[in-house]
């Protein structure tokens, strides 16, 4: 019984557990630190300061949340990338309603970002004036971060988590963890997190990888995003010179 203790699956388990939330809290605390905002920014001289640090709190997500991440996994033993989402292989198709998510998710993203609430919080750089290569910074950030973000929860604590438990209790953990990482943003999206957190570890289930999750997770991001510019009445679009 005490050897079990020290198997490969509950030390692959202890430390996804272990780095889900240390590796967070991390990433959420250097985030808003304002040293580490002078030493990790990248300044784009066509954002402001707030615009750079909402980049450079994504490249630290995807540091802390995707590369830490695989580092940790390729130490542990007969574990690895593949093993944990990170693959081009599916297990199976994505299942027929997975594409008809995408065109519910932007109606809901398009009447959602008129809420007050909304807008007041996204887009998440504050520009007032928005140009192409902006809109481009901002779309690429997000994906990487999400890629990282996934990679965290639907990739490494999800498959680390199926080495000991079932599918249904994996996933309850999982979604308890993702809705707490999505605390500081309030009730609302702490709450939402978690029907999404079921979902796309449903579909990450199936597929065997993480891509659909990222894709499903992006485009609600980053229609959020644009919807919220759009209707953001301080906010106008600057056409290419």
């Amino acid at each position: 019984m005490t050897k079990n203790l020290f198997s490969p699956d509950h030390l692959r388990f202890s430390i996804a557990v272990l780095w889900c939330i240390v590796g967070f809290s991390g990433y959420y605390l250097l985030s808003r630190n304002r040293t580490a905002r002078r030493f990790f920014g990248i300044p784009f001289k066509y954002l402001d300061e707030q615009g750079n640090q909402v980049i450079m709190q994504r490249f630290l997500g995807l540091m802390f949340l995707g590369v830490f991440s695989a580092l940790i996994i390729s130490l542990l033993p007969g574990f690895n990338l593949r093993d944990s989402g990170l693959s081009l292989h599916f297990y199976s198709a994505p299942p027929w309603w997975y594409w008809l998510l995408f065109p519910v998710i932007l109606p809901l993203g398009y009447f959602a970002a008129r809420n007050k609430g909304s807008i007041k919080r996204y887009p998440q750089i504050r520009a007032k004036t928005w140009t192409p290569r902006m809109i481009l910074l901002n779309s690429v950030s997000w994906l990487l971060f999400l890629i990282g973000y996934e990679f965290l929860f639907r990739g490494f604590l999800l498959h680390a988590s199926l080495g000991l438990l079932a599918p249904v209790p994996a996933i309850a953990l999982n979604c308890t963890l993702y809705s707490l990482a999505h605390f500081n943003k309030g009730p609302g999206e702490t709450l939402g997190a978690i029907p999404v957190g079921v979902l796309l570890c449903y579909i990450t289930l199936i597929t065997g990888n993480i891509w659909c999750a990222v894709a499903i997770h992006t485009v609600m991001a980053l229609s959020n995003e644009w919807f919220a510019l759009l209707a953001h009445p301080e906010m106008k679009l600057m056409k290419a010179a």
